[in-house]
């Protein structure tokens, strides 16, 4: 009689488990959720160790301090760790490999293709790749090499589109992101460190950000808009938690519009939903995204949302009544949030005697004093929880064990 083993010995590649960006957190909540589901969980981090996230599995690093260095190194790397890859898949009798970011992805395919690994490969895409199609030389790459993998799983339906209808890429489907909304909502009673409680007593009106300190992020969009608000409600606030290179020139930003008692970059912050829980509104200024994480938390604990529609996650996360390409006018009010005109890819660290408010900039400022000025329409927004069971663990990782299946 022959007996068939249950292929369960999984790698999870990805780039690093402590910068706290969304591929990493996905990394590290889908390895602990199939861990409870009986699976052997394996991480294997290109980067140094000091895992961020907590994670339940084992853990490999190939330890290297920077993956993103100049051409030649790379040019190394391609031959270095796809081998590395293939032989801790050996080692830990791999049946499945996930990986989370573009080299993380990357170097699990050429695992592949340049040393012959058949174990399964699955990629995850979580960043919007319409932004690679001006890049001739990423446009070619993801366009030969991704076909290559079993199965690219895309965080939005919009990024499946686009993979089909601009790459030529057919070997997708769409898994949303997970999230522990359970936890999010008991993690939001936990009481704000001293460090921080005094900023967020009396009656201010307190806006929030989170996001890494970065071009993507668009937070300098949000800081000027920022000071027409604080022109009209001296005791507005906004609270940023995030860090990333553009720290230097968001505080610089923030000297030269006089907003020092009116904005703070608290920094990364381990549990975000105190932070939330004691905010009045979450506004989200990203130039693009995959799925923003960041959205389905603020909804979590049902704080209003103002965000950019972005391609791709914010339109496909907060007004599901919407088709994906609808022109719409903004700012536009929504069943669960506000969606605002996207801002254009472009950094303005000026104050506003040297440049004026653009459109997108004062469409935002406008409606963020509605927010302050109209209590009918913060008790509107107030309900976002409700929609977060499209993203909710226990019907994401049901996708997950039934594609881990085929």
């Amino acid at each position: 009689m022959v007996i068939f083993m249950k292929k369960n010995n999984i790698l999870i590649v990805v780039d690093t488990l402590k910068i706290g960006g969304g591929s990493d957190k996905f990394a590290a909540i889908l390895g602990s959720e199939l861990h409870e589901q009986g699976y052997n969980i394996s991480y294997l981090t290109l980067m140094d160790g000091n895992p961020k996230y907590s994670f339940k599995g084992d853990y490999h690093t190939l330890n290297e301090t920077n993956i993103y260095g100049n051409n030649l190194k790379r040019g190394l790397d391609l031959l270095r760790y796809p081998r590395q890859i293939k032989s801790i898949c050996e080692d830990l009798k791999v049946d499945t490999i996930i990986s989370a970011g573009d080299p993380a992805n990357f170097q699990a395919i050429m695992s592949r293709f340049l040393f012959g690994s058949r174990v399964r490969l699955i990629i995850t895409q979580h960043m919007n790749p319409e932004i690679f199609l001006d890049s001739p030389l990423k446009f070619r790459l993801i366009k030969f090499f991704y076909p290559r993998a079993d199965e690219v799983v895309c965080v939005s339906r919009e990024v499946e589109r686009i993979f089909n209808s601009d790459y030529g890429i057919s070997n997708t489907r769409t898994i949303y992101n997970m999230m522990d909304i359970e936890k999010n909502i008991k993690l939001s009673s936990q009481e704000l460190h001293e460090n921080y409680k005094e900023l967020f007593e009396g009656n201010n009106f307190n806006f929030i950000n989170m996001g890494r300190l970065d071009r993507q992020k668009g937070q300098w969009f949000l800081i000027r808009s920022f000071r027409r608000v604080v022109d009209k409600y001296k005791d507005a606030r906004l609270f940023i938690l995030g860090e990333g290179d553009l720290r230097g020139e968001l505080e610089d930003l923030i000297q030269k519009l006089d907003l020092n008692e009116n904005v703070f970059l608290l920094g990364g912050q381990e549990n975000v939903f105190p932070f939330l829980k004691n905010s009045d509104c979450f506004v989200f200024t990203s130039l693009w995204e995959g799925l923003p994480l960041s959205l389905i938390e603020a909804l979590s604990v049902n704080l209003p949302v103002i965000s950019a529609d972005c391609k791709t996650g914010p339109r496909e996360i907060l007004c599901p009544e919407l088709n994906l390409d609808e022109t719409i006018n903004y700012p536009y009010l929504g069943e669960h949030a506000i969606l605002t005109e996207p801002f254009p890819n472009k950094i303005i660290s000026k104050t506003l005697n040297e440049v004026s408010l653009i459109e997108p900039e004062q469409i935002l400022a406008d409606i963020m004093i509605e927010m302050i000025e109209d209590p009918d329409l913060r008790k509107k927004y107030a309900h976002g929880h409700s929609i977060t069971r499209n993203f909710a663990k226990e019907k994401i990782i049901t996708q997950w064990k039934k594609l881990l299946k085929k």
